[in-house]
């Protein structure tokens, strides 16, 4: 059986080296071996080639049968650790909390506790005629947050 563990070790070990972070390993039961891979500048296809021909070259064909991807999670993927909060910061996204409560706005900052997001909209104030532009800053620390999406935009 092809252990999940070592390969994640070469990896990492890999990307300590070169720079970048595991996201996602995953080994099924019919040795179909799944890598997910990113850096804070992004990860080039020649890198991911780099990252299956070193796993490649550590399993032998003879003993193991598998099949093996690598590559960077889609624009769809929510994201999964730290480093990928990290690399998009001052992008919108949209965070389903745990109980149920959705947040969007632009990802400020991400720390220990958990991560900011800031949203602008034009709102009426009390006591005056027009709409002022008003920032609301929400708080979630990690344990609230169930899943997060970057919004994907496309500006002309």
């Amino acid at each position: 059986m092809i252990n999940a563990q070592e390969i994640r070790q070469w990896v990492e070990n890999h990307l300590s080296e070169e720079g970048g972070f595991l996201v996602d390993l995953h080994v099924s039961e019919g040795s179909d071996i799944r890598v997910l891979v990113d850096a804070p500048e992004g990860m080039p296809i020649s890198r991911c080639v780099a990252i299956s021909r070193l796993i490649e070259g550590q399993l032998d064909r003879e003993v193991h049968d598998f099949a093996l991807q690598v590559s960077t999670p889609g624009l769809d993927q929510p994201l999964k650790i730290r480093p990928q909060y990290d690399k998009n910061i001052g992008r919108v996204v949209t965070v389903q909390q745990h109980d149920g409560h959705k947040v969007e706005g632009t990802l400020t900052e991400v720390n220990d506790e958990g991560i900011v997001l800031e949203h602008k909209e034009k709102r009426r104030i009390e006591g005056r005629k027009a709409k002022e532009w008003v920032t609301d800053r929400h708080e979630l620390g990690w344990d609230s947050i169930a899943t997060t999406k970057v919004k994907i935009s496309f500006k002309q």
